[in-house]
């Protein structure tokens, strides 16, 4: 699990090398989007997996191509990520309060549309429980 429910990750143990799709960002906002309706749980234990192949380098399926592809600085980072994603969740009362938020702790991030979409579909399934996630996340896109 990433940032949707099947992703797949290949490891070539012999250059301690990993390419992450996505489940590992770089230096770009991640879409959160599907974790509306599963939580963080499923991404975290994918990220674990990941370090416990223990890589030193990670091709990322979203990168800022000026950051390099440092295995462990990657992996902490997209952790921290989701930890400032649930923080935020508790902290913010708004989509827009999520996004600024955002914007101002991860200001060089790349993909500023995905994170608006996110805080979208994040607070539109928040506000409206019983509607199907799934429409509320299309909607998040128009």
């Amino acid at each position: 699990h990433g940032d949707a429910e099947d992703n797949s990750v290949l490891h070539v143990p012999d250059l301690g090398l990993i390419v992450a799709g996505d489940v590992i960002y770089n230096g770009v906002h991640m879409y959160l989007a599907q974790s509306a309706t599963v939580g963080f749980g499923p991404w975290r234990d994918a990220i674990g997996k990941v370090e416990a192949l223990g890589p030193r380098h990670i091709v990322t399926g979203h990168k800022n191509k000026e950051l390099d592809d440092d295995a462990k600085r990657t992996i902490e980072q997209t952790r921290q990520y989701l930890d400032d994603a649930e923080e935020l969740l508790r902290t913010e009362n708004t989509a827009v309060g999520y996004f600024n938020a955002k914007v101002e702790r991860y200001p060089d991030y790349l993909g500023r549309l995905i994170l608006w979409v996110t805080a979208q579909a994040l607070y539109g399934v928040r506000e409206h429980t019983g509607e199907d996630p799934r429409r509320i996340i299309l909607a998040s896109w128009l």
